[in-house]
């Protein structure tokens, strides 16, 4: 069963097993929409990417499953008929852990195969944003037609639910947020910290789906 859950700053696509769920699927951190689904499988290809799940069709199109450099799945996925949404209200931004050993590889082969570019690149980010606080770390921030994704570089050592989280949404007002998400049944599971740039918080929904929610630090 799948269900599509359109909010202002984001799309969700809910996927629901009667069965056990089939590998490698469950473990993308996200899904692209392309307009031509072999030629974007020949470009991630030709960046270094690996072709997990080939083609196949669904109901409404055609699917496929890579992974870059680094070990990050992604779903590619294309519409017979093209969809049609409304503006969101902010971008939300791709969460993904890489090794040092392949952070440089994968960030090269995103950027190649998005045509973006890298917003930010900071060696000394702090350790907060990944549960370690008097830490530092490396964090990349890269935009493309694709959306924001941001790039946790580390050594592996991370406190739950760190790299656990799949997606940051970014939100006018963080505690009127986590006020309406409590009161839906939704777990803080990571408390409001401040960083140089926003108030951030890690939840998780009913069914174990983890985000971080985050809103513009105010100075």
């Amino acid at each position: 069963m799948s269900q599509l859950v359109l909010t202002p700053v984001g799309s969700i696509s809910v996927f629901g097993f009667k069965t056990p769920i089939p590998y490698p699927f469950g473990l993308e951190r996200t899904g692209y929409l392309v307009t031509d689904l072999d030629a974007a499988i020949r470009a991630a290809r030709s960046t270094g990417a690996d072709v997990l799940v080939a083609p196949f069709n669904d109901p409404i199109g055609r699917d496929a499953i890579i992974q870059w450099p680094g070990g990050v799945n992604t779903q590619l996925y294309w519409h017979t008929t093209a969809p049609s949404y409304g503006a969101l209200q902010s971008i939300p931004e791709n969460r993904v852990y890489v090794s040092t050993d392949k952070a440089d590889e994968f960030v090269r082969s995103f950027l190649a195969f998005s045509h973006g570019r890298a917003a930010s690149d900071d060696a000394h980010a702090p350790g907060v944003e990944i549960g370690r606080s008097g830490d530092t770390y490396r964090r990349v921030r890269l935009e493309s037609q694709f959306g924001k994704l941001t790039v946790f570089i580390t050594d592996g050592h991370l406190p739950y639910p760190y790299g656990r989280e799949m997606t940051g949404y970014e939100v006018a007002n963080l505690a009127d947020t986590l006020t309406k998400a409590k009161a839906a049944g939704v777990e803080i599971l990571i408390p409001p910290y401040t960083t140089s740039d926003r108030d951030a918080a890690i939840v998780q929904f009913p069914g174990g789906y983890i985000a971080e929610i985050h809103s513009t630090a105010k100075r």
